[in-house]
């Protein structure tokens, strides 16, 4: 079983000695769905208390789960069982709460990453589509990474490399207002010195 980073979103879930591996990367998030697809899902998700239909929620899930699996995780989610007369369905063996809190976790860490927060600029702007390829073709661009290597690593690893190459120094950041006074002050005393 390959090594599981937990810091980047990644987890295991046993089931009769059967290891589930649940990756957040790039490529898996868009078996969600198309962009905003997969941007829907985790307002579905993450609102879940302003969604009227417990169905599209536990569907959700289900299928953020799935798309992170490369094994058939049925056993998890659940499945129907019969043919089309006599058809049965299958709880899955997690419940479905701590299914849609799992569901949560891999969005988070495969959408908008789950880094510390730091300076970030007041003019962002909210995207109803979400294109994995463009943090793939950054990755590979601005840190060296294979494409397949970029594909398979989540927006947490994205945003933890990025900061790792590309440091934020919020001591040597100034705010506007900051700014505006010091310009002011500049200007005052060369003003004293003509």
């Amino acid at each position: 079983m390959k090594p599981v980073i937990t810091e980047v979103g990644e987890f295991v879930v046993y089931v009769n000695n059967e290891a589930f591996i649940f990756i957040p990367s790039f490529l898996n998030m868009t078996k969600i769905g198309n962009s905003k697809e997969i941007v829907e899902s985790f307002a579905i998700l993450f609102g879940a208390e302003h969604i009227d239909s417990e169905q599209l929620i536990i569907d959700t899930a289900d299928k953020a789960l799935n798309a992170c699996c490369e094994a058939d995780c049925s056993v998890i989610t659940g499945y129907l069982k019969g043919d089309e007369n006599n058809l049965a369905e299958i709880d899955g063996v997690i419940p479905i709460q701590d299914r849609i809190i799992l569901a949560q976790h891999l969005l988070k860490h495969g959408l908008i990453g789950d880094t510390e927060p730091r300076k970030k600029s007041d003019e962002t702007d909210y995207s109803d589509e979400f294109h994995a390829r463009k943090f793939v073709y950054m990755a590979v661009a601005h840190l060296g990474m294979s494409e397949s290597d970029a594909w398979n690593m989540s927006m947490t690893a994205f945003q933890e490399a990025m900061e790792a190459k590309f440091p934020t120094n919020d001591k040597d950041i100034i705010s506007q207002d900051d700014y505006d006074s010091a310009m002011s002050y500049a200007d005052s005393i060369v003003g004293l010195a003509l």
